[in-house]
């Protein structure tokens, strides 16, 4: 696991703990123990219901308190190193550390705010403790499960491209083959001998020569290409570099020593997998809390507004079926982050069928490059045009952000056919999480031609700030609103 995955993993498991804890403090503890006291324990439930105290300071004293301060302790002593380490002293070391912490401040907190006695307080805190390890532990045993057979998440998962056969090559695959709960996973091998395209190599095939990088790319899932040494690889060394700058992909070398003009100022990182020492160099680079802060805005914000619009969930799919025959949902595949695809969700505005027709639609194409757009499209439906007009018909893509196939904010994600039309350079836009809205979108949508469009995707990769994200978002309700470059 590679030191940027295991800061976001860390940032995880601290809030999901926070999430634990409040489930205890504000669901178990007033719902669920005092029922179970009245017949196993004495402990007086009633008066901590009904102190004065807790009504009236508990969301804000009591949460300080009892939430966070166990947190920020186990922070401070570096409760939270070496996560990534799967075995089960690691897999129960925190939650009993973190229980031991709370429960010893429960007792506290009973015996200081409550009519609770030694005996009871002490009940009090070891069951509140034991409920709460219990939950810690499901936690990191179902995260631990995610990491190991998930594919999909760009921060905990990482997709290596392997350059090279050789001995290294074999040891990497072999030791991510056997370790899936690092989060690496190996795409498969690039080779400068023609024999040996179309083999596999444990189970992963050497997908093609190095000198096409390029291509291979577009066409497989892929984080990071890796160099893993070689006499006879060595001269592609410095092409493999500039190529993976182009696009915006991560390269990481076994060739400690880097001297190429292309990596200055950039950010490097020394890594290992298993006993193998690399340099990884990152040409487009989020740190891990501006990537997980962002993750929860994106979650948190996504899943208001799906709760916020439950009457237009009510009204559109009601007008869609009125309106034409067919399905209330488009579903299709899209290009994501780094290649990764996914199935993107829309309200159909269109005739059931629709794709199918494109062909013969494409001598009215109004927009140039790869990209298809057609002002008055005879496959919509009159519903359609109104969802397409005011932007409802992506409404949907709201859940794809809940899933974290894209975010809110982002370059738009593409389809196959598209993508792979891309120059070296535009598959750049591809090293940031794909949204809803970007640039574009609020600079005039489909009046811009696609050159354009590239660069104000590349220029939003290059700038990428937390603060840029709020400026386009708030600069889209007004773009929706006047229906600007809407089609």
């Amino acid at each position: 696991m590679f030191n940027d995955q295991k800061k976001y993993l860390q940032f995880v498991y601290i809030t999901s703990d926070l999430i634990c804890l409040t489930i205890l403090y504000y669901l178990i503890i007033p719902l669920f123990l005092p029922g179970i006291s009245k017949s196993f324990f004495p402990i007086p439930f009633e008066s901590v219901m009904d102190n004065h105290f807790y009504n009236i300071c508990g969301f804000v004293f009591l949460y300080l308190l009892s939430m966070l301060i166990p947190i920020v302790l186990m922070i401070v002593f570096k409760a939270y190193r070496n996560i990534d380490r799967p075995d089960i002293v690691k897999i129960f070391y925190q939650p009993v550390v973190l229980c031991i912490v709370t429960g010893a401040e429960i007792l506290f907190i009973s015996l200081l705010c409550f009519d609770f006695i030694l005996k009871e307080a002490v009940y009090f805190s070891i069951i509140s403790g034991l409920l709460l390890f219990l939950m810690l532990v499901l936690n990191r045993i179902y995260i631990l499960y995610r990491i190991k057979k998930s594919s999909s998440d760009s921060n905990l998962i990482k997709h290596l491209l392997l350059v090279g056969t050789g001995v290294n090559a074999q040891s990497i695959s072999g030791y991510i083959e056997k370790h899936p709960e690092y989060g690496l996973r190996v795409t498969g091998f690039l080779t400068n001998k023609d024999d040996e395209i179309g083999q596999t190599i444990l189970n992963k095939r050497i997908l093609g020569k190095v000198e096409n990088l390029v291509k291979i790319v577009s066409e497989h899932y892929t984080d990071c290409v890796l160099y893993t040494g070689g006499d006879e690889l060595i001269q592609h060394h410095e092409s493999l570099i500039k190529n993976c700058s182009i696009m915006g992909i991560d390269f990481a070398t076994t060739k400690l020593e880097l001297d190429n003009q292309t990596i200055n100022n950039k950010h490097i990182f020394s890594e290992h997998i298993g006993s193998i020492e690399l340099k990884v160099i990152k040409f487009v680079y989020i740190s891990p809390r501006s990537s997980f802060l962002k993750r929860v805005f994106d979650f948190t914000a996504s899943s208001i507004l799906i709760v916020l619009c439950l009457p237009i969930w009510i009204v559109i799919p009601i007008a869609i079926k009125l309106t034409s025959p067919g399905p209330v949902f488009f579903r299709q595949e899209r290009i994501g982050k780094h290649g990764k695809k996914f199935i993107l969700f829309k309200f159909r505005s269109m005739v059931d069928g629709a794709e199918n027709m494109q062909e013969s639609l494409m001598h009215l194409n109004e927009m140039d490059g790869p990209a298809f757009k057609i002002k008055y499209d005879p496959r919509q439906t009159s519903a359609g045009k109104f969802l397409r007009q005011s932007s409802l018909d992506e409404l949907p893509q709201l859940f794809n952000v809940v899933k974290g196939d894209i975010s809110l904010v982002g370059p738009r994600p593409a389809i196959e056919k598209e993508v792979i039309r891309y120059h070296p350079n535009e598959r750049k836009r591809l090293s940031l999480m794909q949204g809803i809205t970007c640039i574009w979108q609020v600079s005039g949508r489909n009046k811009i031609k696609f050159d354009e469009w590239m660069k104000l995707d590349l220029m939003y990769v290059d700038t990428w700030t937390s603060a840029q994200d709020l400026k386009i978002l708030f600069k889209t309700i007004p773009a929706v609103l006047l229906k600007k470059g809407a089609r």
